[in-house]
């Protein structure tokens, strides 16, 4: 997917978060370790609260710093 703002390729991945650890993003094909977790690679820094767990699709450009995510709303 290309990136809205800038036009460049967006990293696909999803975000990632639960009762124990900071809400973060992980790319798709990577796997982070507990030592990354602790360090804080991926996390989500405009974020926060703590969250319970989920996994939600994601795109990211690491250029404009945009974090795109397909969703619907129930109404």
């Amino acid at each position: 997917m290309n990136c809205p703002y800038c036009g460049k390729e967006m990293t696909p991945g999803e975000i990632l978060g639960d009762a124990r650890s900071s809400v973060r993003f992980q790319p798709e094909g990577v796997k982070y370790t507990f030592g990354d977790t602790l360090c804080g690679i991926g996390k989500l820094t405009a974020l926060r609260t703590k969250c319970v767990t989920f996994h939600l699709p994601a795109n990211f450009c690491s250029h404009c710093r945009k974090l795109i995510i397909d969703t619907e709303v129930a109404r």
